[in-house]
């Protein structure tokens, strides 16, 4: 929760940046190539969120992870490009077909930047990986 709540207020507080995206995306299984979500659309993504030196702070699907914090397993649900989440999510999910499972790498600069998450397990100033499953796209 503490993550979801920094993820809007990070998205809410975030310098306009047109310059180059701000993370990379590896694709580990193709999507429909059909359906791909634009702003305004609610998704369902499940994602695996680690630190570079491997460290879980968020998950959907870790099922240790998820039961040592009595939580259920169950993906996230979002209005892309409403600053619900992180930019590098908003950005990097309009790139995903639904079915599509990606590593994806975002810098700190749409990630949590300067101030990170403490409560979260996120440092300041940290680069973010996430295994994401783009699920379904809900309108």
């Amino acid at each position: 929760k503490a993550a979801e709540k920094a993820a809007a207020d990070a998205a809410a507080g975030a310098e306009e940046d047109d310059g180059p995206k701000r993370y990379t995306i590896v694709v580990s299984k193709k999507g429909n190539k059909e359906n791909y979500p634009k702003k305004g659309d609610r998704v369902k993504v499940n994602y695996h969120g680690t630190l570079p030196d491997g460290t879980i702070f968020d998950s959907t699907t870790d099922k240790d992870w998820l039961k040592a914090r009595k939580r259920k397993a169950d993906g996230l649900c979002f209005k892309v490009g409403s600053n619900q989440v992180i930019r590098g999510w908003d950005e990097c999910v309009r790139e995903m077909s639904v079915g599509e499972k990606s590593t994806v790498t975002i810098e700190p600069e749409w990630a949590y930047g300067a101030k990170g998450v403490p409560d979260a397990g996120i440092p300041p100033r940290a680069t973010l990986i996430f295994e994401m499953e783009l699920l379904a796209i809900l309108n």
